[in-house]
């Protein structure tokens, strides 16, 4: 689920339904501000701690949410039926801090306030294709502990993990996440993507004290690195055509060679903030973890 942006204006007797590619435009101020998650197999009820809750109401700035699903049905079975929802309990006393959510991947930094936050749970995430996923604090450019080490990832077992003693972060910490996946059992080419068979690489957390100014730091590699990889002149904005030029792509032991350099090598854009007022910021390469 995500909170919209609260400078989002809707009908409310004409709210924007129906299927995320169709209403896309519709709905992108809404779709990057997690609220709150559940994966396959994860836990019926999920528990803030006691010091802290998420807000609801009275001068909370977030009027509007979006509840998103995604469904998985590669056979294209017909007559399935979703019976699933999402309840929230309110409790009768405010708590001491409101929550919020963070969702990192790859190479992140984040403008904490001076006295810091505190993490309570993590929530890996990945598809069929991800093995383990790990997310390491970075102080003074060295890598000091993980935040969490998820070694053995399945994407039909997730679930907040909490831990059992909250976890402090500082202004200047920077996060590196990194995924693993197998692609054994597959004999084409696995895309980046929100669909079940594509992949993705994210790790989110809840925290307090909430900060309103940002959701998310996660990066990507830079326009001008896949043209020069693909050999191309023109804007990479056709995606299908993008698409199709990754799965002609023939696979040999040099091919493997030059993409795992350009993994390595290529320049990263980081996108951080809250949807409708990203800021970006170009990294010159991924970083080393030491």
């Amino acid at each position: 689920m995500f909170e919209c942006n609260p400078t989002v204006v809707f009908h409310d007797n004409n709210l924007p339904d129906g299927e995320c590619d169709d209403i896309y435009r519709q709905i992108q101020e809404c779709a990057g501000n997690i609220a709150t998650g559940w994966g396959v197999g994860g836990e019926k009820i999920v528990e803030f701690p006691e010091i802290a809750g998420y807000p609801v109401g009275g001068d909370f700035e977030i009027k509007y949410y979006m509840v998103q699903m995604h469904y998985n049905n590669p056979k294209k079975m017909s007559n399935r039926r979703d019976s699933s929802g999402i309840r929230f309990y309110l409790g009768n006393e405010l708590r001491q801090h409101d929550l919020g959510y963070l969702t990192l991947g790859t190479d992140s930094n984040a403008q904490f306030p001076k006295s810091g936050i505190t993490v309570t749970t993590a929530f890996p995430h990945t598809h069929l294709q991800g093995s383990s996923l790990w997310t390491k604090i970075i102080r003074d450019k060295k890598a000091v502990d993980y935040l969490l080490n998820g070694e053995s990832y399945d994407f039909n077992y997730q679930f907040e993990n909490r831990f059992p003693k909250p976890v402090q972060l500082y202004p200047g910490d920077e996060f590196a996440t990194r995924c693993t996946y197998n692609t054994m059992n597959k004999n084409e080419i696995t895309l980046g993507g929100e669909r079940t068979k594509d992949e993705m690489c994210l790790h989110m957390f809840t925290y307090y004290p909430r900060m309103n100014h940002f959701y998310s730091y996660i990066n990507a590699n830079s326009e001008k690195a896949w043209k020069q990889v693909m050999n191309a002149t023109d804007p990479l904005e056709d995606y299908m055509k993008f698409q199709q030029l990754l799965r002609d792509l023939k696979w040999t032991p040099e091919s493997v060679r030059k993409w795992q350099e350009f993994y390595d090598n290529a320049p990263r854009l980081l996108i951080g903030g809250r949807a409708g007022s990203y800021t970006l910021e170009e990294l010159p390469e991924i970083t080393r973890i030491y």
